[in-house]
This record gives C-alpha cells, structure tokens and sequence, in this order.
C-alpha cells in the first residue's frame, strides 16, 4: 500500500485508542521500521498532528483532539500531475478562477515534499493569451448559474465584425475557455441558432427570472461543437488542407494540432495535414505564420484569401 493509506490507517488506529506501535504498523503493511519512522515523522512534521509515543500504552497517541485529517490523499506522482495541470490552468484561467488554483498549488507543495515551487515546471508558448480584457467574476458566476438552471440571460454585447453595441435574450448552453478567454455558448433568440459569445464583449447582462426558464436542445452536443480547433460563433465546420515543405514537415509531424487531424506523408519528404475546423479565420492567421513553407489546398476560399494576403505582402516590401 502506499504512503497516503497507511498515514490513514495509521491515523485511524490512533482515533480508536489502538495505539498502534512499529511492530503492528510493519506487520499489517509489510515495511520495514525505518519506513514506519518516516510516517510517523511526516506527520508529525509535514502534516503538524500532534502524535507522541505512550509508553505505558506501548503506541502512538495524540496529544490533543483537535487535529483533523485532510480527507483527500495523493501520492506524489499523482500530485505532480495535479500541479501541472494547476501550473496550466493559474497560466490560463482569468484571475477570478487562477488565485484559487494558485492557493491549491501552494497546498499541494506544502504537504508533499518533492513537491518545491522553486522546481515546478513552467508554462510557456510562442502565442500566449494576454488577458487585457477585465472579465468580472460575476459574470462568470452569473452564466454558471444560468447554465445551471437553464434561466435565459439578457445581454448587452459588442460585435467587433459590426462594430455595434446589440441587446441579445440568449439560452445558456455551456461554458468554453479557449486559448485563456471565457466563451459562452448559447442559442441566440434572435438568432434562431446556436453562437458563441466572448465574455470580454458583454457589457451588459441580467439573469431573467426562473419563469423564463428554458429546454435545452437534446441534439445539441458539446463534444461534437468543440472538435472545431478555432471556434469562432458556430460557424459551419470546414475540411482544410494544407501542403507543407519537406523542410517544415519535420516539425508538423511531430504535434498534434486537432483531434481530427490527419496526414499524408508524400514521396519528396513533405506532407498534407487535413483538418476539419469550425472556421477559417485562426486556421487562416495559423498558415500565414509558415509563410513559404505551406500552401493551402482546400477550401479554395481559403487559398484565395492566403493567396491576397501574400500579394498585399508583397506590395509593402517591394514599395
């Protein structure tokens, strides 16, 4: 067994007046003394319980009744994963969710020893979210709520591609952060269909009353709308495929971009990747990023726009 259950059993015995000693800590579990010695100092040290050796009893006691157990028990390596996925999400998430997150990463060093901050891993990357729109935690709070409880929410938003301020009644489906922004999906009333609305543009919102409480869609389905590697407002999904050098390929074949990915290795060492995205216009800002080293196959939009973007390119540099 490990660490975590025996402190447990350990703890148990101590509650049930068993004073439990080395000798019966070695035989139920199977260690050796100087295992059972590092137990009893972990909690004594690490966890600050209150245990002393009776010697009348011959087994552990506590001093005082006040101690309490932490109820969740992990071992190392499963806190090691928690933490960097903790160290991923403090990166990520607003403030409102990553000052907790950072609390618990601090308890999680606290009490497991391999675990020092000054060690961590760190997370970095080429194209970082930088969080210049304030989000109010209410907000967020509110369309939990809302998702919850299926209450529609009245909002005021702004529509950059409009560049228009429009008052919306929307039906609460789910909550999306992609690349570090809050994202709400829901079917917009005067839609008639299912959007995507980026909190950091809601400049307004109420909760409408339970009575105007609503049935979600049964077809819709979450998983199904997020296999779209650029979310963008529902759009229609879209098959992509892009040619990559043999020089690029390397590096391509190496990462997975999408769940839905595919690739077709060809005989001079580059490769086609296929994509089926929800929207071209990250895809588009993506390709653009490789320059020369990619050519767009499909959709012919979207070779069209690569290939205005490149003449438009060409014109600032040859001026």
């Amino acid at each position: 067994m490990s660490q975590p259950e025996r402190l447990q059993w350990i703890d148990a015995a101590i509650r049930a007046e068993q004073f439990p000693n080395v000798k019966v800590v070695q035989q139920r579990f199977e260690v050796s003394r100087r295992t059972v010695f590092g137990d009893i100092r972990y909690l004594r040290d690490r966890m600050n319980a209150p245990i002393v050796h009776d010697r009348v009893r011959g087994g552990w006691t506590y001093t005082s009744t006040s101690f309490v157990f932490p109820t969740l028990l992990i071992t190392t390596q499963e806190a090691g994963a928690l933490s960097r996925a903790l160290i991923a999400a403090v990166e990520f998430l607003g403030k409102g969710d990553a000052e907790p997150l950072r609390l618990l990463l601090q308890s999680c060093t606290r009490f497991l020893p391999d675990l020092d901050q000054r060690h961590l891993e760190t997370v970095t990357g080429a194209i970082r979210p930088s969080h210049n729109v304030s989000i109010p935690d209410a907000l967020l709070e509110d369309c939990r709520r809302a998702v919850k409880t299926r209450q529609r929410v009245l909002i005021l938003y702004y529509s950059l591609h409009r560049n228009e301020m429009r008052e919306r009644t929307v039906r609460p489906y789910h909550i999306i952060n992609h690349l570090g922004e809050y994202h709400l999906v829901a079917w917009c009333e005067m839609r008639s269909a299912i959007r995507q609305f980026y909190a950091g543009r809601i400049r307004e919102w109420t909760v409408l009353s339970p009575a105007n409480a609503f049935l979600p869609d049964p077809d819709f389905d979450i998983n199904h709308y997020r296999r779209g590697l650029h979310l963008r407002h529902g759009e229609e999904t879209v098959l992509v495929k892009a040619r990559f050098t043999p020089y690029q390929a390397r590096w391509i074949r190496e990462r997975s971009y999408h769940p839905t990915q595919t690739i077709e290795d060809l005989p001079d060492g580059g490769l086609v990747l296929t994509l089926h995205v929800a929207g071209v216009a990250e895809v588009r800002r993506w390709l653009l990023g490789y320059g020369g080293e990619v050519e767009v196959l499909e959709p012919a939009t979207l070779r069209d726009e690569i290939a205005c973007e490149a003449k438009r390119l060409s014109k600032i540099y040859d001026a």
